[in-house]
């Protein structure tokens, strides 16, 4: 399984074991995926997925403790009163129980894993101004050297309000990819594009190298958006 719905704990057949291997499914997939430095989009998918878990577990806790309890007495050593529970989960309820204590943990391990790798690309991925750095970062060029071919890959960014997880992001858009060398120098790349697009006369530009040769739109661009962000001290 390739893709984990946005409601999958609650669509079609409501089972644990059809639930427990539909998300080993899953998660094998993105194994498989994160092997290969494929971290985009699995990995916000994964921290998507694991926060819904625990919000319904939360809320679910929540909506239990609000149901009246029978006082049986107090405990002697704290002072506390000592109650119990009228309310019994329903069969529903207990099948949630299973399936949220299976995935929970595994979301996680799978969430921790692809952050390792999403940290060791990092670790491994070069940012540079290319040029005079302007006052006004919120828009610009972001250009990635290609690790074995005298080729960049041009993607104008933009900054933007915020995302599922309520945080501010990046928007790019690829527009070229442009052969450099003798004539045609990243700075020159820089010019061309300040030509092409008037309303930014001195752009926010940013060359982006990398010791490995990572898939350009499943790593080495959400890499260099959290870096730019850091340039920006939002990230």
């Amino acid at each position: 399984m390739t893709h984990l719905q946005k409601n999958w704990l609650t669509e079609g057949t409501f089972d644990f074991e059809y639930k427990k291997y539909t998300l080993l499914a899953y998660l094998q997939h993105i194994d498989n995926q994160f092997k290969m430095n494929r971290l985009h989009p699995h990995l916000p998918d994964l921290e998507l997925h694991r926060n819904a878990c625990l919000a319904i577990r939360s809320n679910k806790s929540r909506i239990r403790t609000s149901f009246p309890k029978n006082l049986t007495g107090i405990n002697p050593r704290t002072w506390t009163l000592e109650y119990e529970e009228l309310h019994q989960d329903d069969p529903y309820l207990e099948e949630l129980n299973y399936i949220l204590d299976f995935s929970i943990p595994r979301l996680t391990r799978s969430l921790e894993s692809g952050t390792e790798r999403f940290s060791e690309v990092r670790e491994n991925v070069r940012i540079s101004p290319v040029g005079i750095v302007p006052l006004r970062l919120e828009e610009g060029y972001l250009l990635f050297l290609h690790t074995f071919q005298p080729m960049v890959s041009v993607f104008a960014y933009q900054l933007a309000l915020y995302n599922e997880m309520k945080e501010r992001y990046l928007k790019t858009t690829f527009l070229e990819t442009v052969r450099v060398g003798i004539g045609n120098s990243v700075s020159q790349i820089k010019v061309d594009l300040t030509r092409k697009n008037r309303s930014l006369p001195n752009p926010a530009t940013y060359i982006v190298e990398s010791k490995y040769d990572y898939p350009l739109h499943e790593a080495l661009l959400p890499v260099a958006k959290k870096l730019v962000l850091k340039e920006m001290n939002i990230a």
